[in-house]
């Protein structure tokens, strides 16, 4: 080739790389492209979880689905290109960044199945080399703020697993992680304590007032992977504890998880008695918090101190119906009286300061009379037992704390001729 062509023939190959779209890393699947137009938006971060839902309409009758798999949302700026009016209200600038991002979009392989009269917001499908995906596209165009958010169908992968509780005890420090209840992989353990005091177990959102089993804690908090939702931490964890035995108090089901950033459950199996609550916050905070009740030695406490609060015993809210989640700590009652058929106990009802004072004078008999009548259902000779309520008259933590009320509605075991 003559000498005086390769010049002209460089410049041209310059030319043409300049001419190609600049794409940004925006961080989504390569699969999805947007136009130039659409530049990183510097205070806002792209947000990744392994497995989440996302709710788009998906035809013009206003229909929903709900979509679960792998997420990528984030909200962007629209750059108007050289030449074009900028943004603003009542000029169509929603529909000018629609046509630019539909040009782009339909060449990667998306389809359109809905959109907004004025295209201020509408919801796409990809379906092509394996991959299937939804993604909505909604945006604030007077301000030039565009979100997107896409759905990736994604395989399960390896279902998440925990120890199962031994038959005895296990004995771990304050620096361990909890042996059956195992951090999120991932995760890097930020906190932990031990502490005195029963542990809240109520249901958020649902419960009226905190709900307190055992007398220890044992508490790890853990940064989770910033790709871990709420979805899965509670879901996966849910099933591994199922998978155990445990009893998950909440939620109930595998429908609620999406509702709930908190987990309960209980383990009775091999004559443990153990406690568990988990809690995700904004961001995979994880708090992993355990009471183990079986531990308690209600024996020693009663002999010591002639009385014995029993926390773990629930009623339904301003009732003196037992709740089934009664029965380990109740039962550990009866096979304590049982031991010794020379007690005579009383079971004492007690209340908080909310409510007038015979409401709660009447109301601490009743919770009393039902715990009476269950251990004299479960083989205690109804002539060692007495019952009474004290209602709000003997208050053992402060009344202006939700825990604090808590503890002060209890029921007490008390050895007639020993307590003052």
């Amino acid at each position: 080739m003559p000498k005086f062509f390769k010049f002209p023939i460089l410049l041209l190959v310059i030319a043409c790389l300049h001419a190609s779209p600049a794409w940004a890393d925006l961080g989504f699947p390569d699969y999805l492209k947007l136009p130039p137009q659409i530049v990183l938006n510097t205070d806002q971060a792209l947000q990744v979880e392994n497995v989440a839902e996302a709710e788009f309409v998906v035809d013009a009758a206003g229909t929903s689905k709900l979509f679960k798999g792998k997420r990528f949302a984030r909200w962007m700026t629209y750059k108007p290109a050289a030449g074009e009016p900028a943004l603003g209200y009542y000029n169509g600038s929603e529909a000018r960044i629609y046509t630019a991002m539909q040009a782009t979009l339909s060449k990667s392989g998306w389809q359109t199945v809905r959109a907004d009269d004025n295209k201020a917001r509408w919801t796409m499908r990809y379906q092509a080399g394996g991959k299937q995906a939804w993604a909505e596209v909604k945006m604030d165009a007077p301000q030039a703020q565009v979100w997107v958010e896409l759905i990736e169908s994604a395989d399960a992968g390896a279902a998440f697993s925990v120890p199962k509780p031994g038959k005895q005890p296990e004995k771990f420090g304050v620096k361990d992680d909890i042996p059956y209840l195992l951090p999120w992989p991932g995760s890097k353990r930020i906190g932990e304590g031990r502490g005195d005091g029963p542990m809240d177990v109520a249901e958020p959102g649902k419960s009226q007032e905190a709900q307190l089993v055992g007398q220890a804690v044992e508490t790890r908090n853990y940064q989770g992977p910033t790709t871990l939702s709420k979805l899965q931490f509670i879901g996966e964890y849910r099933e591994a504890l199922i998978k155990n035995g445990w009893t998950v108090i909440f939620p109930a089901s595998a429908a609620a998880v999406r509702d709930y950033g908190m987990l309960v459950a209980h383990y009775t199996q091999d004559g443990r008695d153990i406690w568990a609550r988990l809690n995700y916050e904004f961001t995979a905070s994880l708090t992993i918090s355990t009471t183990d009740v079986g531990k308690t030695d209600l024996g020693s406490a009663f002999a010591k101190d002639c009385h014995v609060p029993l926390y773990g015993v629930f009623f339904d809210f301003n009732k003196a119906t037992l709740k089934p989640e009664s029965d380990s700590v109740l039962g550990k009652v009866a096979s304590l009286l049982k031991t010794d058929a020379s007690i005579k106990a009383e079971v004492e009802g007690h209340t908080d300061n909310v409510g007038g004072d015979d409401y709660n004078l009447k109301l601490s008999d009743a919770r009393a009379a039902s715990v009476r009548n269950w251990l004299v259902q479960h083989g205690i000779d109804a002539a060692r037992l007495t019952s009474i309520g004290y209602g709000k008259s003997r208050p053992v933590a402060d009344n202006s704390t939700d825990i604090g009320r808590a503890r002060n509605r209890r029921v007490e075991l008390a050895k007639l001729g020993c307590r003052p």
